[in-house]
């Protein structure tokens, strides 16, 4: 068990330690508008560890304070807010909640089962993850920009306008649709792209009164889209952590012990 002791607290190290590389790069994308590719890396590898923690930790007191590592770091990154500090309060609930719920699993089990004991934490990590990353985009530069304007997401357009746009075509000249949302032509424009741009002046328009508020609404998207991706990213962290998992095992960093298991029976 003395393997398994220095492979946990190698694994604990490494986990406070992309952590706060993670909440960087999360800065550098909400400042500068930087590719999340990097930081999205970084919370991967933080929860393959906190996996791997979970599988080897026996005592909840370590796995505490690693998860207060974990969260306090993010205040080096993002400095001191009131409101940090109550979200961060919530979300270390979810973190507290998942990874008990793993551990406890784990200690019913017979047989080791890594897709099974991660299961039941991940949803509630992928949850407070997601809470900290949304309130961290509410007070971000991005945010601050949705108080200018607020865009329909291209993409999301273009799959809703496909099916309609010929009858556009067909019905609505180019420069009249260009005169009537006073849109001035290049000569590259499709019809789509005025489409977009009326649209979104539309928006803006009529949204004008309840300005102040995209910045929440934008903060509740971020929420619900990571809630959304975060089924796939579950299921990601669990196929790594499970080969990692069966690497150190092999290599002997990792060491499983049977243990006989006692069964009560009604004696006749």
């Amino acid at each position: 068990m003395h393997k398994n002791r220095i492979t946990q607290s190698v694994i604990a190290g490494l986990a406070t330690l992309i952590s706060a590389i993670s909440w960087i790069g999360l800065e550098n994308v909400l400042s500068e508008g930087n590719n999340w590719l990097w930081p999205s890396i970084g919370f991967l590898i933080l929860l393959i560890f906190l996996s791997l923690n979970w599988l080897l930790t026996k005592s909840k007191a370590v796995l505490l304070i690693t998860l207060v590592l974990i969260l306090v770091s993010f205040f080096f990154v993002f400095s001191f807010k009131i409101e940090y500090l109550a979200v961060l309060f919530i979300a270390s609930l979810f973190f507290l909640f998942g990874s008990f719920r793993a551990i406890d699993e784990k200690k019913v089990r017979i047989k080791i089962q890594v897709d099974k004991i991660l299961r039941r934490g991940l949803p509630s990590i992928l949850t407070g993850l997601a809470l900290v990353i949304a309130v961290a985009f509410y007070f971000s530069p991005l945010a601050l920009q949705g108080q200018d304007q607020i865009r329909l997401p291209r993409p999301l357009f273009n799959i809703i306008i496909q099916p309609i746009i010929k009858i556009f075509e067909e019905q609505v000249p180019l420069s009249q649709l260009s005169e009537q949302f006073n849109i001035s032509l290049t000569g590259d424009e499709k019809i789509e792209d005025i489409l977009y741009q009326a649209i979104n002046q539309e928006i803006n328009k009529y949204g004008q009164p309840y300005k102040q508020y995209f910045p929440l609404g934008l903060a509740l998207g971020v929420f619900f889209t990571l809630k959304t991706i975060s089924f796939l990213f579950m299921w990601l962290v669990i196929l790594l952590s499970w080969l990692i998992f069966k690497v150190l095992v092999s290599a002997g960093a990792i060491k499983i012990q049977e243990q006989a298991v006692l069964k009560e029976v009604i004696e006749v």
